[in-house]
């Protein structure tokens, strides 16, 4: 142990022997600040409740969790809004459209078809755009649901109340206790008692945003969640993640080069420590440099972001270990170029190109299941299809890995209407076995073929 720990400590002071690191140190410390200096003001109760619930008119079917949605002509309003232990009371009201017929009131309404919808199985009608056209909208799933005047007429106030509840959860993150209200109240019109939990302090809830402790406004009355991910996900997972993995190659391509001059490593290998030892060892210590710098920058945000906005997303720190993995792929890769070429530029290079090559490799894969995804009867060559899966499955699977720290990140942040209305699918979840397993198999092979060239040398 004290021979890792004498290694490790060589790796460190190789690693802050130069300014990169202390400028990678300072722009994240600097990062963490100005996320501290960031204000999150929730709308009042009247007011956020005032924009939420007009939300409900979107209906998902399967009891809210299919992603095929479909609309309904109610309309939703918030009244009576009161503090309620550590939520809010409300009275919901719901006007409701009569479906036509020759008798009014027998024939069911909208409300009650939207509840008998929500409960049934999705039937998805087709595609429509939202996010506006271009770069900045996408196509989700969408459903016209069916629901016959008996299944209308057999919607119980239970029911109705069970909708309520999971349209809180569902639109707002909030969890509901729902009752009916029957009292001077005739369909279609309808009315629930409310009470919620959580207080403002949820995904849904609107909030003002502002940066440099109030000094300006970055927008008005947002859910709290979608600025929570937008930070988490866009800026620091996509931008910074990218950032701290290109620093991390560049400045762990000298470890093994250094190690491996001609004195250097003859005054290791004297010491009672294997070849093979001394070069798992020199690896470790580029991933520990990594896991810190990631550490220190994802776990300041989170804990910047926790204190100024009222609300802990745990699921934002899974992207400290799944980076640092990520670049245990990539740092196996350079740790072998290291050992053949004994170059530190040639390992910064080679390792950086296997990193593009990868995320073409990812792009390739995901466009092209796409594709195949929107028109499945298309003819295409009966080559192309197998040899962009069988590349995607043999090499390492780091867009993968960048699949599953957003899903976390969204998943921690966003509402599920959210999730499948207003944000960019990240992709359906891959096998964690085979996500974690190709890679895993990929750093063995790597680190086994440096160890034997390593071993098979004279230095």
């Amino acid at each position: 142990m004290r021979q890792f720990g004498a290694i490790l400590k060589d790796s460190f002071r190789e690693a802050v022997d130069g300014f990169v690191i202390y400028l990678m140190l300072g722009l994240s410390a600097v990062v963490v600040l100005i996320v501290g200096s960031l204000s999150f003001t929730p709308a009042p109760p009247p007011e956020a409740f005032a924009k939420i619930v007009p939300g409900f008119s979107a209906v998902f079917p399967e009891k809210g969790r299919s992603r095929v949605f479909t609309g309904s002509a109610d309309q939703y309003r918030a009244t009576d809004v009161q503090p309620a232990g550590g939520g809010y009371a409300l009275r919901l009201g719901v006007t409701a459209q009569p479906n036509a017929g020759p008798l009014p009131g027998d024939n069911g309404d909208s409300f009650r078809q939207a509840v008998a919808a929500w409960a049934k199985p999705a039937e998805k009608a087709g595609e429509v755009e939202v996010g506006g056209k271009g770069k900045g909208g996408r196509k989700v799933d969408f459903g016209v649901q069916s629901a016959s005047v008996e299944e209308q007429r057999a919607v119980t106030d239970a029911r109705m109340a069970e909708f309520i509840a999971s349209q809180f959860a569902v639109q707002a993150g909030m969890d509901a206790t729902v009752t009916r209200v029957t009292t001077n109240v005739a369909e279609p019109e309808y009315a629930f008692d409310v009470t919620t939990t959580g207080g403002s302090s949820v995904k849904g809830w609107p909030h003002t945003t502002k940066i440099f402790f109030g000094a300006t406004t970055l927008n008005d009355e947002t859910p709290l969640g979608g600025v929570l991910w937008l930070i988490e996900d866009v800026i620091v997972s996509r931008f910074g993640g990218t950032l701290v993995l290109l620093v991390g190659m560049i400045i762990t391509a000298f470890f093994i080069p250094n190690m491996l001059r001609k004195g250097s490593v003859d005054l290791l290998i004297s010491k009672p420590i294997g070849r093979t030892q001394l070069l798992v060892y020199k690896y470790v210590g580029g991933l520990t440099f990594v896991f810190l710098l990631s550490a220190f920058t994802v776990g300041g945000i989170w804990l910047a972001l926790a204190v100024r906005s009222g609300y802990w997303n745990p699921d934002f720190l899974w992207a400290i270990p799944i980076l640092t993995f990520t670049f245990a792929v990539l740092y196996a890769m350079s740790t072998l170029v290291a050992v053949v070429t004994r170059s530190a530029v040639a390992a910064m290079l080679l390792t950086v190109g296997f990193a593009f090559f990868l995320f073409v490799v990812g792009q390739i894969k995901s466009g092209y299941d796409d594709v195949r995804a929107e028109r499945p009867d298309a003819e295409r060559s009966a080559w192309v299809g197998p040899v962009i899966d069988t590349t995607h499955d043999v090499l390492p699977r780091t867009r993968e890995l960048d699949v599953l720290t957003r899903r976390l990140i969204s998943e921690g942040t966003l509402t599920p209407a959210m999730q499948r209305l207003a944000v960019q699918a990240a992709g359906p979840p891959a096998p964690l076995l085979a996500t974690f397993g190709v890679s895993l198999a990929h750093i063995a092979l790597m680190l086994a073929a440096a160890c034997w060239w390593f071993g098979r040398r004279d230095n």
